[in-house]
């Protein structure tokens, strides 16, 4: 990615906006902001590449007047230092072991124990310095760096809205576009189009937003609403968030998070694994900080991974690992152990196994993953257009595990 693209506040780069560009984002901005400027070759190839220069779109607008408009789309003052208390609890949180006997180095445990005590109202104090601290620490804590670091995960309006906390007068700048020739006449318009996606989709997903770990689960679950619960398609809506930097349960932790602080007025489910990577990751999301209208689930427990076959590691007498079978729920429950026998499967009728993986110290269980899930996949998917074609034949099928976590949604809050 080019040096110059991304999110900028007062010269600090806050989001490389890796996913492309938010609406919400978006729409803190005015189309009369839009500007076309030059940058010049080095900021676009590096250095020793020539004088020459290249023509770039950029919104561009005073702090105070983005922080408003953030304001009013959600992104609230108190709900953002809420959020960034957060994004400093979880750096104070020790990662998920993804090995065994995986050390913290020095660092790392400086910078915990710096952490400590420290709250959302000590980052924005710190980043309003203009001078750098008198006794500086010696891996460079508490300066702007390490203070923007805290945002590099972070949903990118609630990001610009925590540093425009700090800076209030900075200028704001959001590179949208490389000019390649004539522009696409839509681009003047993107602020006030993005205003109008945000009205559409809100419109749309009223009655009941539904988040996930990643598009897989969307691509199975949402024709299966369709398919097994017509009557209520209209009132649920999956948004796929699977392309986030950090993916699976802790970037679905992140993201419900972020629409706790947004403020947002729907009905939100965020749907997790049945398994101990989501089990880790939700350690630290308290259910009774969070508002009425958002819940979070694990998918819910399974009768046919009550007694399921399982491979443990490798030994010299069973080099592949050894069977067994054990109840896997909590432990590798994935989407595609609800996908049915049907899906899951082996031509010869046995079910395709849970290979154990990593060990979580702070659940004291291991991880599975069951083998195999692409197959799994395409076994489902073909089971999924037999149905749509006739659906008389959806009793001589497998729904068990999907319907279990479609009724899960359905009743989340009754």
């Amino acid at each position: 990615m080019n040096t110059w693209e991304g999110l900028w506040v007062g010269g600090h780069q806050i989001a490389r906006l890796r996913d492309g560009l938010d609406d919400p984002l978006v729409a803190a901005f005015r189309d009369g902001m839009l500007s076309c400027e030059e940058i010049s070759a080095t900021d676009v190839y590096g250095p020793g590449t020539g004088s020459s220069e290249h023509l770039v779109y950029a919104l561009r607008g005073p702090g105070r007047e983005i922080a408003d408009r953030l304001g009013l789309l959600g992104f609230t003052r108190e709900g953002t230092m809420d959020y960034l208390n957060e994004l400093l609890d979880e750096e104070r949180s020790p990662a998920f072991p993804l090995s065994r006997g995986a050390a913290r180095t020095p660092r790392e445990d400086a910078e915990r124990d710096f952490l400590k005590g420290y709250s959302a109202t000590d980052w924005v104090r710190a980043l309003k310095q203009t001078q750098p601290p008198a006794q500086p620490h010696p891996f460079g804590f508490g300066e702007p760096d390490w203070l923007i670091r805290l945002l590099r995960y972070a949903y990118p309006p609630l990001a610009l809205r925590a540093a425009l906390l700090a800076l209030p007068d900075a200028e704001v700048v959001m590179y949208v576009h490389e000019s390649e020739g004539d522009p696409d006449p839509e681009i003047f318009q993107l602020c006030s189009m993005a205003r109008e996606s945000l009205h559409n989709t809100a419109s749309e997903s009223a009655p009941a937003v539904v988040l996930t770990e990643g598009s897989t689960d969307v691509a199975i679950l949402k024709p299966a609403l369709d398919l097994l619960y017509p009557h209520l398609t209209d009132l649920v809506r999956f948004m796929d968030y699977g392309n986030r930097p950090q993916g699976g349960a802790g970037g679905l932790v992140t993201t419900v998070r972020a629409f706790a602080a947004a403020g947002i007025a729907n009905p939100v489910i965020a749907l997790f694994d049945n398994d101990t990577a989501a089990s880790e990751a939700l350690r630290p999301l308290r259910r009774d900080v969070l508002p009425r209208n958002i819940k979070f689930l694990q998918y819910p427990p399974l009768e046919l991974a009550r007694n399921y076959p399982t491979l443990g590691p490798p030994s010299i007498d069973t080099p592949t690992g050894s069977p067994t079978r054990a109840d896997v729920n909590g432990l590798a429950g994935s989407i595609e152990l609800y996908l049915g026998a049907d899906a899951l499967s082996l031509p010869d009728g046995n079910l395709r196994p849970v290979q154990w993986r990593s060990y979580s110290p702070a659940c004291q269980q291991y991880q599975g993953e069951v083998t195999e899930k692409r197959a799994i996949q395409q076994a489902y998917a073909s089971k999924l257009a037999s149905a749509q074609r006739d659906p008389s034949i959806i009793d001589t099928q497998d729904w068990a595990g999907v319907r279990a976590i479609l009724d899960s949604v359905i009743h989340a809050f009754e």
